[in-house]
């Protein structure tokens, strides 16, 4: 059983053999024999849209009302800005420096 198990590995890696001693094509030659380029178009497997007999103002209405109706984004849930008053200076703790973002909102140039 063992020699079998020997004899199918060998025959597994045979094509693999023959590949690996294909001379490849000097990449420095400039003449040397290389496969044609192959274009694929981007819109080769496009299919245009079904088409409707709502006008398209109507379309982007009622996808638009479809949004709005939403009440997440994305997924986000709930999540909401914090206000002004989360950046405002941090009350007297014994340190004489400014806040350091205290006048950020009145950058003039």
């Amino acid at each position: 059983m063992m020699s079998l198990t020997h004899l199918l590995a060998a025959a597994a890696l045979l094509p693999a053999a023959a590949i690996a001693q294909q001379a490849l094509p000097d990449p420095t030659d400039p003449n040397a024999a290389t496969a044609a380029p192959a274009y694929v178009s981007a819109f080769s497997d496009y299919r245009a849209a079904a088409d409707s007999s709502a006008a398209p103002d109507a379309v982007w209405r009622q996808a638009n009302e479809q949004l709005v109706q939403q009440t997440e984004h994305a997924g986000h849930g709930a999540m909401t800005m914090p206000g002004p008053e989360s950046h405002a200076p941090a009350a007297a703790s014994g340190n004489n420096r400014p806040a350091p973002h205290a006048d950020h909102g009145s950058h003039h140039h």
